[in-house]
């Protein structure tokens, strides 16, 4: 698995590389002030604690076994890797050990960086370095543990110190506490760009997707959304099968695994992964009950989804698989005021859902409201077009041009203005990477571009969005389910 990057290295490749991301394939574009409604950073601990020169690399993990724990400053020093410049300043060993991390050579680094903590033991950037190399080494416990212990002589320094302990937690699959240490940081910084990004990754990959939803809309309305974040935005139940075989999505958790085997078209593999543990956590029972449903359409077993649907219970924050399968239910039950009353929960909480759409279009012919029907049925040929070119977009680095332009066109007429907004952004940076456009000119693209964003946000996104749902929903927006 890659290395989750740090706060402070991800702002660089944000404010470098607008709405592109920070992959070598992606075009870059530098146009200023890119958002109408600026994403916020906290500074970087490096920022805090480090001299300006110094990088912000996180660690990659491997899988050669941890070092023995200890005090770092008391550990003997391989002799390849012995110090003989004479009688270096702590500012010079901090650079020197700096170097070696950047060329990879850890054993000299991390003799540097003790070297450093014994001349200046209470000196912070001294701290910092050291556990910055104790890191690169894969001691993650043992570097958390050193700026946890920093905050005490730097409180100001406690959010970036969030940041990047939480990096190294998920690292050491300590998904629980680097999470919270994330919320944390969004708490006191709500605009925060990097722990908004890095929380949603982590959602993601727990297959806790409509949350990272979340983060990832509120990246879309700051401006700095890359295009790997808005291709998880165009379909919310499962990842593209592409993109899902990524380091950056590699699933934790039975959620994040079966919702993975789903994005292979594995449901029944996906079935199992849920089955192996007797949790009463309402999302996985909710997937349970999404994969019976999706068993019964292709013509499977339809009396497990009665058996699921007779036995599960509905909570306030029920996830839109509980309601598409309970829909999927009543449909089968020939109840399509209770199917559609359900499938109105399931879009409201997953607009990207064309499974939902589809069932909607049957249940509202079944009762006779044929431009109802007519609506839900177009509206499922949108999303369907942009399931397709996302996934070609996962599976093909050198985009289409006219692929972007359709699918912000789909996306403004499923109501999702600032997505497509963000999609347009794509286009004019992947035009100015391929000579095709000017700097000028792309910069005067994404100033209109940021200026429609200002107009959406201040004429009201949420009001247009509940304004298109209600076409479908009116009279049938209850949220009871029997």
């Amino acid at each position: 698995m890659k290395s989750t990057p740090n706060l402070a290295a991800g702002l660089l490749c944000v404010t470098v590389l607008l709405l592109v991301g920070c992959r070598n394939d992606a075009a870059t574009i530098e146009t200023g002030q890119t958002s109408s409604n600026p994403a916020t950073d906290v500074p970087g601990v490096a920022d805090v604690v480090v001299s300006p020169g110094s990088t912000d690399r996180v660690p990659e993990i491997d899988r050669s076994p941890v070092e023995p724990t200890g005090d770092p400053a008391s550990e003997s020093t391989p002799a390849s890797a012995a110090v003989d410049e004479p009688q270096l300043e702590p500012a010079e060993l901090h650079d020197a050990a700096l170097t070696a991390l950047e060329s990879d050579d850890l054993d000299r680094a991390f003799a540097l960086a003790r070297k450093a903590t014994s001349a200046a033991p209470d000196d912070p950037q001294s701290t910092f370095l050291m556990a910055r190399v104790l890191a690169e080494r894969n001691r993650f416990p043992e570097a958390v543990k050193m700026l946890d212990d920093l905050l005490v002589e730097l409180p100001d320094a406690r959010l970036p110190i969030y940041g990047q302990t939480a990096d190294w937690l998920v690292l050491q699959g300590r998904y629980d506490e680097a999470e919270k240490r994330y919320r944390e940081i969004l708490k006191e910084v709500p605009d925060a760009s990097m722990a908004q990004r890095t929380l949603a990754q982590l959602l993601l990959r727990q297959g806790r997707r409509s949350e990272a939803a979340t983060y990832l809309r509120q990246l879309c309305q700051s401006g700095v959304v890359e295009p790997s974040n808005l291709r998880s935005l165009l379909r919310l139940a499962y990842p593209f099968a592409a993109d899902a075989n990524t380091d950056e999505l590699e699933p934790i958790g039975l959620l994040g695994r079966a919702r993975f085997e789903i994005s292979q078209g594995n449901w029944q593999d996906a079935l199992q992964t849920l089955k192996q543990t007797d949790s009463n956590d309402p999302d996985l029972d909710a997937l349970v009950g999404r994969i019976h449903a999706q068993m019964h359409l292709q013509g499977q077993d339809s009396e497990a989804l009665t058996r699921w649907a007779q036995s599960s219970r509905s909570t306030p924050n029920d996830a839109s698989d509980y309601w598409f399968a309970m829909a999927t239910h009543h449909a089968n039950q020939g109840e399509h005021q209770k199917a559609v009353r359900c499938l109105c929960n399931a879009i409201m909480r997953d607009p990207t859902d064309a499974a939902s759409y589809r069932l909607m279009a049957e249940s509202f012919h079944a009762l006779d409201l044929d431009d109802r029907a007519a609506e839900a049925s177009r509206r499922a040929e949108l999303i369907a077009e942009t399931h397709q070119i996302g996934e070609q977009m996962a599976s093909d680095p050198d985009i289409d041009l006219d692929q972007v332009s359709r699918l912000a066109e789909l996306l403004d007429e499923l109501a999702r203005p600032l997505e497509a907004l963000a999609w347009r952004t794509v286009r004019v940076a992947l035009e100015r990477s391929r000579g095709t456009l000017s700097a000028q000119e792309a910069s005067q693209a994404i100033a209109e571009i940021n200026r429609d964003r200002l107009q959406r946000l201040q004429s009201g996104v949420a009001k247009s969005t509940e304004a298109f749902h209600a076409f479908l929903c009116s009279g049938h927006d209850g949220t009871s389910s029997q």
